[in-house]
């Protein structure tokens, strides 16, 4: 899912949160229950964003997640309020396991997406390994200028397929390296849209690049636990598919326990790219558990 990709508190990393939740429980457990994350975000370029994810356990194999947000594009950029719909499930054999998903991302006046995934993975004590397919359907509102001076309106559609292998390994007892890569294939060349104003924003900063339409991503992190808190460093750098700008990020992300069943993260991270300013981002994840 692209919700917030560079974004420490994002739905993939949440989900992750969640499978661990699972994992964690003992086999006989009667009530697999819930966790609820809240949280939001802003840059330097002004790109603001908040999230709130909840998954819960229908049974001890098994979690259904729903995630609603938005994001704001930079002031000047077109005020562009892009909003996130998302409808997940993640089951679990015997050391395998399968999500399926759902989400809607965008603004209907700039740009909006239609995602369906699906992924397929590998849990050992030791390790953690996913294979995942995306399907995209894109649509961008075009307002036409005819040789008479009249205008139309008119929706341009552009499909896309990903594929992403993403997994985790414990290096001792309490270090964990991850890492990910994803590569994008879309059914039109995206360089011929630079033109149209209204996926400038795409470009503005940080956050709204985040979910936008990538050529490629990478990303590698390491994770170090500190009895019950988590410290997690991670690299990751994008290649645009709009015009081959590159989004370089660095975050850096704490979870502590603040209560009973709640949990906090907090993250600052840093992008940089060719088309804004190097610029700090960051924000707060609250996580509640409960059942």
């Amino acid at each position: 899912m692209r919700i917030g990709r560079a974004l420490g508190w994002s739905l993939a990393l949440a989900a992750v949160l969640a499978s661990a939740a699972a994992e964690a429980q003992p086999a006989a457990a009667a009530r697999p229950g819930w966790m609820l994350g809240l949280g939001a975000q802003a840059d330097e370029q002004d790109g603001s964003s908040v999230l709130g994810t909840l998954y819960v356990g229908v049974s001890e194999r098994t979690w259904l997640t729903l995630a609603a947000g938005a994001s704001s594009a930079p002031a000047g950029a077109d005020d562009i309020e892009a909003d996130t719909l998302a409808l997940g499930v993640d089951h679990r054999f015997d050391g395998v396991g399968f999500t399926l998903d759902a989400e809607q991302w965008g603004d209907p006046d700039a740009l909006e997406t239609q995602e369906l995934g699906g992924s397929i993975y590998f849990a050992r004590p030791r390790w953690h390994l996913s294979l995942r397919y995306e399907s995209r359907d894109i649509e961008i509102p075009l307002t036409i200028t005819g040789p008479l001076g009249g205008t139309l309106r008119r929706t341009l559609d552009v499909g896309a397929d990903g594929v992403a292998i993403n997994g985790h390994v414990r290096l001792a007892t309490s270090w964990r390296l991850y890492f990910g890569l994803a590569e994008y294939d879309y059914e039109r060349n995206l360089n011929a849209l630079l033109r149209i104003d209204n996926l400038n924003w795409l470009d503005a900063s940080t956050l709204p690049l985040a979910g936008s339409l990538l050529d490629h991503e990478r990303w590698l992190a390491v994770e170090r636990t500190f009895g019950n808190a988590l410290l997690n460093v991670r690299f990751v750098t994008d290649s645009s598919a709009l015009d081959g700008s590159d989004l370089d990020t660095l975050d850096v992300a704490a979870l502590f326990p603040i209560g009973r069943r709640v949990d906090l993260q907090v993250n600052v991270g840093h992008g940089r790219s060719e088309f804004f300013d190097a610029g700090l981002y960051g924000g707060l994840l609250f996580l509640f558990y409960g059942g």
